[in-house]
């Protein structure tokens, strides 16, 4: 039987199709998918909306794979199981040459500017492999790619052990940003239109949750902080109200870090930022979190698969896109699993 790949042709519109059996270069591996997770991302490519990935595109980023062959100097045994980095940075523009390359500005992830690994077989750079414990049950570790962009965020966000931190948006990003800032110290207020997830928030250990329509829901956040704000405002709604929210509700000398990709124009003035001196900062991609987030994604298991809302098999994936389609409440993370 020949390999397949799924491909999405046009908005809403996909198939399965018979694949070529990818070439391995050297320094390459070889890989198959044993679980791949879908995200945000994946949903605005299938919706024809993300113009980074134009028709037709082989999507996905979020993997646990097998190692079939290696061709790299890594020397890695068939059958070693691993979670793959997906970007590729050009290692000469400005964020490159100074330490950031999760922002290249030439960046090419997988399954968006570059084919994915929703297919039987899948290249990757071996340096982008990241080699899981043997002795595990490796499908959790779907969450790894993922949670590094939380872990991110908490390295924007720097000490917040003790402080007030608010995530705007606490879907299938947010609430992994939301246990992130808990597991580092942080006293978490999650915001969002939805009460379902709030309340999914509230189950996570948010010791507070505001409904952002809430005539009151700025007076809320500063009673519980004392009439202060909050030192760490999170955007991870990807909308400009929730652009909007964290610049009110940041404290004097606070943060802001944006890290929901919001297309539409904010009401900024300048002189509110400059009369609070926040410090406003972006959070793309990860750079070297992958390590950190194998290692707690190792313990904790029960709580980490909490998280999963939806599993599909190999041959239901286009059933697990048109999930998609829904309103994200209905939904927290989407993952497919592949053979053994």
């Amino acid at each position: 039987m020949h390999p397949q790949r799924f491909v999405i042709t046009a908005p809403f519109e996909s198939r399965l199709e018979e694949d070529l059996m990818p070439e391995v270069r050297a320094g390459e591996l070889l890989c198959r998918p044993l679980r791949l997770g879908l995200c945000g991302t994946d949903r605005l490519i299938y919706a024809g909306a993300m113009p980074a990935a134009p028709f037709p595109r082989v999507p996905g980023h979020e993997v646990v794979a097998e190692v079939i062959e290696d061709r790299s100097e890594r020397a890695l045994r068939p059958g070693t199981r691993i979670v793959a980095d997906p970007y590729k940075n050009c290692g000469v523009c400005h964020a490159c040459l100074n330490g950031r390359p999760n922002c290249c500005r030439s960046n090419q992830t997988l399954g968006v500017q570059r084919d994915g690994i929703i297919r039987d077989f899948f290249t990757l750079d071996a340096s982008r492999a990241h080699v899981l414990p043997d002795d595990v049950d490796v499908r959790r570790f779907v969450l790894a790619e993922p949670l590094t962009l939380a872990l991110h965020v908490l390295q924007r966000a720097g000490d917040v052990k003790g402080r007030w931190c608010l995530v705007a948006g606490v879907g299938n990003v947010g609430s992994l940003v939301q246990r992130v800032l808990q597991r580092a110290g942080a006293r978490v207020i999650a915001w969002s239109l939805s009460d379902s997830t709030l309340a999914k928030a509230r189950a996570l250990g948010a010791e507070h949750c505001v409904k952002a329509t809430d005539l009151d829901a700025d007076a809320q956040v500063m009673e519980i902080t004392g009439g202060e704000g909050v030192s760490v405002a999170v955007e991870c709604a990807g909308k400009s109200a929730a652009v909007e929210a964290c610049l009110r509700l940041a404290a004097f000398a606070g943060k802001v870090i944006l890290h929901g990709h919001s297309k539409e124009t904010s009401a900024i003035k300048g002189s509110d930022i400059v009369f609070k001196e926040l410090d406003i900062l972006g959070s793309r991609n990860s750079h070297g979190c992958f390590p950190l987030a194998i290692d707690w994604l190792s313990r904790d298991v029960e709580s980490w698969n909490a998280l999963i809302s939806h599993k599909f098999s190999w041959n239901q994936i286009q059933d697990a896109f048109e999930l998609t389609k829904g309103l994200a409440g209905s939904y927290s993370k989407i993952v497919v699993d592949f053979p053994d």
